[in-house]
């Protein structure tokens, strides 16, 4: 396994962390957060993955944030990770 997967499981481990601490409910790289969640928890969330991996999440960008696997790949992309 190389760096770039090392780097993405760990960062969807921590995805998955702060959604499930978030929601209060387990959730897997693949949920479709907007069946499980209102406007107002999507909306804490994106401003709790703002915190903390310290990016910015525009309006256009939130529409494709879909599941914790979609925050993973933003985050990588921003990162100039991938």
């Amino acid at each position: 396994m190389d760096i770039e997967d090392r780097s993405r499981q760990e960062l969807g481990r921590q995805i998955l962390e702060l959604v499930e601490d978030h929601l209060e409910q387990v959730v897997e790289l693949d949920t479709p957060l907007r069946e499980i969640c209102d406007d107002l928890d999507l909306m804490e969330l994106f401003m709790a993955v703002e915190e903390e991996f310290d990016v910015e999440i525009s309006p256009m960008d939130e529409e494709q944030l879909e599941t914790p696997a979609d925050f993973a790949e933003f985050i990588l992309r921003k990162s100039g990770s991938i």
